[in-house]
């Protein structure tokens, strides 16, 4: 895996390495060491349900990584500089993708199955501070 140096970035996307036997599959989605995330904040995990679309919001201050780990999603984002980044995220060639403050990301399930995705932001949510601010789908 390449290691990032720092985060001062819109957003990046890392494939991961899918390791499957008789037995099942798995790959690493985050590393905090070696991947330099820091640590403090959470792990979450969502469903994205077929025919739906989550998301399209962006943090101020938040950072946030992602990897889809059941199912298939598309992965809608634009940067603070508004360039648009549309991505397939799939369990079966698995990615760890970074969103900064700042860029807005959606994901959309075009599947007839459900899709799980896990996901680490920076800071643990707040609800009397939320940094979540919503922007309309396109």
């Amino acid at each position: 895996m390449t290691k990032a140096k720092n985060w001062d970035v819109p957003y990046y996307i890392e494939p991961l390495v899918r390791h499957s036997d008789e037995r099942g599959a798995l790959f690493e989605a985050m590393r905090f060491t070696s991947q330099n995330i820091p640590t403090g904040g959470q792990v979450y995990v969502y469903t994205v349900e077929p025919g739906v679309r989550r998301g399209d919001h962006y943090h101020a201050k938040k950072m946030e990584w992602f990897s889809c780990v059941s199912g298939t999603v598309r992965l809608l984002m634009k940067t603070p500089q508004r360039d648009l980044v549309d991505e397939v995220l799939d369990s079966d060639a698995p990615k760890m993708v970074y969103a900064g403050p700042g860029t807005s990301h959606a994901v959309v399930n075009e599947t007839g199955i459900t899709a799980v995705v896990v996901a680490y932001a920076s800071k643990e949510f707040d609800p009397s501070n939320p940094d979540t601010i919503l922007e309309p789908a396109d």
